[in-house]
């Protein structure tokens, strides 16, 4: 190992202005040798005679890559007599590998009264670096530790339990879905009690009254009106494709059903008429208008399901 090198001292310049000492440049480490990445104080002290302006160079980082400049502590004045004044400069440096590394040698530049122009340099330093000494013959290896396995927390566990609860709960709304479906039932919502077919047609009726289509010479579209609302109200009540079906075939579809004569007789007149209005351009009587209205009317009267209710029940057992 390389020996310790000595700090050199009290570097003196002495000038050709006049003969005489005009600056004393001392360059210094607070400590001779450090340890890897410890920090030492490298000092720069300048003592001028009051009539010479003195510069220091500019710092920024060291040109040797082993060294590395810290921090610039700044430049501070000290006076030491009436004659001569002190300027002392400092940086905190460091170095991670192991040697002895001389500094660069930093100029100072001198500026007399008249002008002229002088450099004077601080001497140039050397810095051991030194690292722990491993004793090779007592040293023995160890095997790479293991991993260290902790416990899981709470808060580990949290986001695993909700993501599973969350696959399961969208496993069994598919699961309902299907199944609700396969029983053509709604799937969140009770769906609106359907209205009996007698309701809607009764309802329609009321509504081609008010309109006094007939009365408006819109006979044509009366007649298609009316007769439509009896044959979806015939769909509905006896499950019979009634708006395909031609008049006679509605009519033959009818036979079979508890219907009176006289009210068989008013539907085939309303139905013949109605054909003559839509494919004969006939223009049917004003009874025969009003007729078509009230036949409509009392058959669905007549044909219509009895809708037992709750409520219906229980007043059917008072009476």
């Amino acid at each position: 190992m390389m020996k310790t090198a000595h700090i050199l001292i009290a570097c003196l310049l002495i000038s050709s202005y006049a003969g005489a000492q005009e600056a004393v440049l001392k360059a210094s480490f607070d400590r001779d040798s450090i340890m890897i990445g410890e920090q030492v104080q490298w000092t720069l002290k300048a003592t001028v005679d009051r009539s010479i302006e003195a510069f220091f160079p500019v710092i920024d980082s060291i040109t040797d890559g082993r060294i590395e400049l810290l921090k610039n502590e700044g430049l501070d004045t000290l006076q030491t007599s009436s004659n001569n004044i002190t300027i002392q400069h400092t940086y905190i440096i460091t170095s991670f590998d192991e040697g002895i590394y001389t500094l660069p040698e930093i100029p100072l530049l001198l500026r007399h009264r008249d002008g002229k122009l002088d450099t004077a340099y601080f001497e140039r330093l050397s810095l051991l670096v030194k690292t722990v000494p491993i004793d090779t013959t007592t040293f023995e290896p160890y095997d790479i530790k293991t991993p260290i396995t902790y416990p899981l927390t709470f808060m580990e566990v949290l986001p695993w339990a909700l993501s599973g609860l969350a696959v399961l709960a969208l496993i069994a709304l598919t699961v309902y879905i299907i199944i609700r479906r396969r029983q053509h039932k709604p799937i969140f919502f009770k769906p609106k009690p359907k209205e009996p077919p007698h309701v809607v047609a009764l309802r329609e009726l009321d509504k081609i009254k008010a309109d006094k289509l007939w009365q408006n010479n819109k006979v044509k579209l009366y007649y298609t009106r009316v007769t439509d609302v009896l044959r979806i109200y015939m769909e509905e009540r006896y499950s019979m494709q009634a708006m395909e079906q031609t008049s006679e075939e509605i009519l033959q579809a009818l036979k079979s059903m508890p219907l009176s004569d006289g009210l068989t007789d008013k539907l085939r007149e309303l139905l013949s008429v109605s054909d003559l209005v839509k494919f004969a351009k006939y223009q049917p009587m004003t009874d025969e208008n009003e007729k078509a209205l009230a036949t409509a009317q009392e058959f669905v009267d007549e044909t219509k399901e009895e809708i037992h209710t709750e409520e219906n029940t229980k007043q059917q057992r008072n009476d």
